[in-house]
């Protein structure tokens, strides 16, 4: 592993976006959202991903534009995220909630032709910070069935929340609605091992631990049913209603002709004070307390949502570094010395 200092390495990375006609603060977004990442232990979603970024850049296949409004009542923004790279136009989005919920009480942005947003807890965390309850999910290129189907039909749709308190930190969930993402049969294929049971499917529906046979099949849902209708949920509320692209319409980030995933994505801002009253984010510590100190299985101890990517986040902070694999680093250090 190679051992970056944050700082450098945002530092670095900003300037390389600019190369490619991306406003500073909006290059510094992109890179905050991938560093909140690695530092909070999610390496899929983390620096790694300016790789591809910049090479859809230098292809031209985002839009530079701003997002556009197209609808707006102090209950829902519609906007057009108009091919935009997804975490700048996400970032947006928030923004938007967070204002608007300060005098509405509650928010919701709806935002089509948008594409990935990368760590969705990023933007929930954003609003948790302003004292607010958040709430994000998008749906996503399809890879898992509909029930008893064989075709890929809905993506792993993921959805994030946070909870701010007064001073027990966030809560902060984050998670897909498979049972894994499809990228683990991959690393289990390099890896030579095999499947947990009941990760995937093979082409002809049936269950399999090998990975090559799921990486031409199905991954499943979480939660069996359960799983396939909160992904169902999360394509009509997000996809559907914003008008974007659903089911296996939704087009891939690694696509081959280059178009714009056209994902559809929902925020929620909800201001605690305006509806419960100044007390909230007391009482939020009361409910922390009574959780944390509830009996625990003995050698155990209880944890929230959001714990463990905490946890990695403030020892980040702590050493002010983050580590990437040196394979990674050989190709970042490739692209910081381009131009």
């Amino acid at each position: 592993m190679t051992e970056y200092f944050i700082d450098d390495i945002r530092e670095k990375s900003v300037k390389l976006l600019t190369q490619y006609a991306l406003a500073e603060d909006k290059a510094g977004v992109l890179v905050d959202s991938m560093l909140s990442a690695d530092m909070s232990g999610v390496s899929s979603h983390g620096i790694k991903m300016l790789i591809p970024y910049v090479r859809k850049l230098e292809k031209g296949e985002f839009s530079l534009e701003d997002i556009t409004i197209e609808k707006q009542t102090p209950g829902f923004t519609l906007v057009n995220a108009n091919n935009a790279i997804g975490a700048i136009s996400a970032d947006h989005c928030v923004d938007i909630a967070i204002e608007q919920a300060k005098t509405n009480g509650v928010h919701i942005v709806w935002a089509k032709n948008c594409n990935t947003l990368g760590p969705a807890f990023y933007y929930v965390e954003k609003i948790a910070n302003n004292n607010m309850i958040g709430f994000t999910c998008c749906n996503s290129p399809s890879t898992m069935p509909v029930f008893n189907g064989l075709e890929p039909m809905l993506g792993t749709n993921p959805f994030a929340f946070s909870c701010p308190s007064a001073s027990k930190g966030n809560i902060l969930i984050d998670m897909a609605t498979s049972v894994v993402a499809k990228s683990k049969f991959e690393m289990c294929r390099i890896a030579g091992t095999k499947l947990e049971p009941g990760w995937a499917l093979d082409k002809d529906g049936n269950p399999t631990v090998d990975p090559v046979d799921a990486i031409n099949g199905l991954v499943l849902p979480m939660a069996g049913f359960k799983g396939y209708a909160i992904a169902m949920m999360i394509d009509i509320m997000s996809g559907v209603l914003s008008g974007s692209a659903y089911l296996s319409n939704v087009n891939k980030f690694y696509s081959q002709n280059g178009m714009g995933m056209n994902v559809g994505q929902m925020f929620m801002a909800i201001s605690p004070e305006l509806i419960f009253g100044e007390g909230f984010l007391a009482e939020m510590d009361q409910y922390l307390d009574a959780v944390r100190s509830s009996k625990a299985v003995e050698g155990k101890m209880i944890a929230v949502p959001g714990d463990d990517r905490q946890t990695k986040k403030e020892a980040a902070i702590e050493s002010k570094k983050i580590a990437i694999s040196d394979e990674i680093a050989v190709e970042l250090e490739k692209l910081f010395s381009k131009k």
